[in-house]
């Protein structure tokens, strides 16, 4: 292997694609993004075109390798970072046999309240930890093999965004084991599927691929593939791993008790723990790591940056001056700062797609609470920050008596590169909070890491954390202590005394 080896690493999520280039301590030489659609035939269906996955891959390599000028014969190892809990079906020669349904889809509710009557909350969360939901890959294999028979019946296996690009890349059908655990029927101990599980859903265990360890070698790039994605033929292929596994190894967050925050459209706390603990009536869960060692106690919430978002794009005037050379981001945070610690008594609940934990509840929505005549603009800004921050706490509160052990919470994702933010999680958390250098490459970052102990050049994986670097450290400040206490109390009984309402405003007709 040559001294100046570089890492083909992709973060293939929902909204596109990113390849970096990158050395094998993580430093991104390049990168490269390519968008692709989402279709949503249905209410609560979201799909995609695998196509669209390769088409964006392969674009972004050539264009990478191109623009970087580096010899490909450098480049030693190609590797995956992807959107998970989606379904696939192919045939034997790994063509699709329907679009993609992707882990926003949420078709299959009556699937997985079917599984919930049949076999109880307390068995469930006994045998899987938790209780499905149509956005679930068992409940999303039922519905298949109900609706659409023959798919079902001329699948060979069922592949993830994951492993159709290495299958793609290598002509292997392999899940990682975060993958494989992600689908609710794989055994964490023996590091196999279940047999039991596929016997009590009624699902065909020689359609799932084969597992194995996220740095392993599945292949070498074909030759078609290579073409396509202007590489060398040969370049190992590694089985990759998803986002949230990718993204603790780019965190650092690699020993025990160590947690990070992700801050996207969605977001999570995750914590490294030594073995599967769950806590399925808050809906949280535990995964395989990308570590075999080691799993991740993963705590969502389905509207993070997305909150963000909705207000620059929907309540922000579009005739906004927000300065030369900054975008409406950047406005909106110098307004935030205008606002004092605790927003003026505005509490904002950031609740605007339902969520996940520690309140795993569908019908739930968001919302400014205590709005008053005398608020202004910059106090409606930080409340939104405040909001999804306190919400982080609640998963924070939640995940800590499971095996989050640290003062200190590394925070990766776009979100992130907000020192206000930033500081406004220190304080709402009580947590030091260290952002890591380039927080939105985490997921690649992580990826390409993998991919170099794969090759070698690391021993094993906590050892990986030595090469993230921090590029800022936020610390909590005791004099907003107390009004933040005060709002997250609030947060938690305006749940309460709602939670009612909503179920009934939001019931599916």
């Amino acid at each position: 292997m040559r001294d100046d080896a570089l890492v083909i690493a992709h973060d293939v999520g929902t909204g596109g694609s990113k390849v970096a280039l990158t050395d094998f301590k993580g430093r991104i030489l390049a990168s490269k993004f390519c968008p692709y659609e989402t279709s949503y035939p249905k209410e609560h269906w979201a799909e995609q075109e695998p196509d669209g996955w390769w088409r964006a891959i392969t674009s972004t390599t050539r264009e990478v390798v191109s623009d970087s000028g580096v010899d490909p014969g450098r480049i030693s190892g190609v590797i995956f970072s992807t959107q998970m809990i989606g379904v696939l079906p192919v045939d034997r020669g790994g063509s699709p046999l329907r679009k993609a349904i992707i882990w926003l889809d949420g078709r299959a509710q009556e699937q997985a309240q079917r599984i919930i009557r049949r076999l109880t909350k307390t068995l469930l969360l006994t045998i899987a930890g938790g209780l499905p939901t149509g956005k679930d890959v068992i409940p999303k294999l039922m519905w298949l093999k109900e609706n659409e028979p023959d798919v079902y019946s001329e699948t060979y296996k069922f592949l993830e965004v994951n492993s159709y690009l290495v299958q793609r890349c290598c002509g292997e059908f392999v899940y990682d084991y975060s993958a494989a655990s992600g689908t609710g029927m794989f055994d964490f101990k023996k590091k196999e599927w279940d047999p039991f599980l596929f016997k009590l859903f009624k699902l065909d265990l020689t359609k799932m691929p084969r597992v194995d360890a996220s740095s392993a070698k599945a292949g070498e790039l074909k030759g078609d593939a290579a073409s396509e994605m202007g590489l060398p033929p040969g370049i190992p292929v590694f089985v990759g791993t998803g986002d949230i596994p990718s993204a603790t190894v780019g965190s650092g967050a690699l020993e025990d008790g160590q947690g990070h925050v992700y801050i996207g459209s969605s977001g999570w706390i995750a914590v490294t723990v030594p073995k599967s603990v769950n806590d399925g009536k808050k809906g949280i869960v535990s995964i395989a790591s990308a570590d075999p060692e080691r799993y991740i106690l993963l705590s969502e919430t389905e509207s993070a940056g997305a909150c963000f978002k909705w207000f620059a794009e929907e309540v922000t005037p579009k005739a906004s001056d927000i300065g030369e050379g900054k975008d409406i981001f950047d406005y909106l945070n110098e307004l935030a700062s205008k606002a004092p610690p605790g927003s003026n008594g505005i509490l904002f609940c950031p609740w605007i797609y339902g969520e996940r934990s520690p309140i795993p509840d569908a019908t739930v929505r968001g919302g400014f609470v205590n709005l008053s005549i005398d608020n202004r603009r910059p106090d409606l800004v930080r409340s939104v920050l405040e909001g999804v921050a306190l919400h982080g706490r609640w998963m924070l509160e939640s995940v800590r008596p499971l095996g989050f052990s640290s003062p200190v919470l590394r925070a990766i994702g776009g979100g992130a590169k907000s020192d206000l933010w930033m500081q406004i999680y220190a304080d709402v958390t009580g947590v030091r909070i260290e952002r890591v250098e380039e927080p939105q490459e985490s997921g690649a970052r992580g990826a390409a890491l993998i991919a170099a102990l794969g090759l070698g050049f690391y021993r094993d994986f906590p050892s990986i954390s030595e090469v993230v670097k921090v590029s800022g450290v936020f610390e909590p400040r005791k004099e907003y202590r107390e009004v933040y206490d005060e709002s997250f109390d609030a947060m938690k009984e305006v749940y309460r005394s709602l939670k009612k309402l909503y179920e009934r405003l939001n019931a599916e007709k």
